[in-house]
């Protein structure tokens, strides 16, 4: 049974403090060795208040995860959901798909925004992260990448 409580009338969802499964999908940005590919992570949600919540991800698998821990902060308005997942390192990807962490460049924030879906019984919806900023006098250009997410409550 998920603890997510619903109003047929006015869809209002709650989420509870507790582990959640997710699961995340690289996008095109990322090319053809890793388009497509889907990686686990675990949200453990440690205190959710008048739909705010923060935790910890877990990234079993993935480009770079290796099991480091980031910091979750978001918030639930209706069935819409929005939350930023923070690492402590930015990692970079080589033309091989390897990891390794780019000392010079400051950790990194992945964005997450989406909805319930009540006939799934679970939230979906896409990731977005700043991979290269570029300042010039007049304006600042970023360089996404981006791709889909989804997310149960474990039981």
């Amino acid at each position: 049974m998920i603890p997510l409580h619903l109003s047929t009338q006015t869809m209002n969802i709650q989420l509870s403090v507790g582990q959640w499964q997710g699961f995340y999908t690289y996008g095109a940005s990322y090319g053809q060795l890793l388009e497509g590919q889907e990686v686990e992570f675990r949200l453990f949600i440690e205190q959710y208040n008048n739909g705010v919540f923060s935790g910890k991800i877990i990234d079993w698998d993935g480009v770079g995860a290796e099991g480091e821990v980031a910091i979750v902060a978001g918030f639930l308005e209706g069935n819409l959901i929005s939350f930023k997942k923070t690492y402590a390192h930015y990692l970079e990807i080589d033309e091989w798909g390897n990891s390794f962490v780019a000392e010079d460049i400051p950790r990194h924030t992945v964005f997450y925004e989406g909805s319930f879906n009540k006939e799934l019984n679970q939230f979906d919806g896409k990731w977005e992260i700043i991979e290269q900023e570029y300042h010039t006098p007049v304006a600042t250009y970023e360089m996404l990448a981006s791709g889909t997410w989804r997310l149960l409550h474990v039981d």
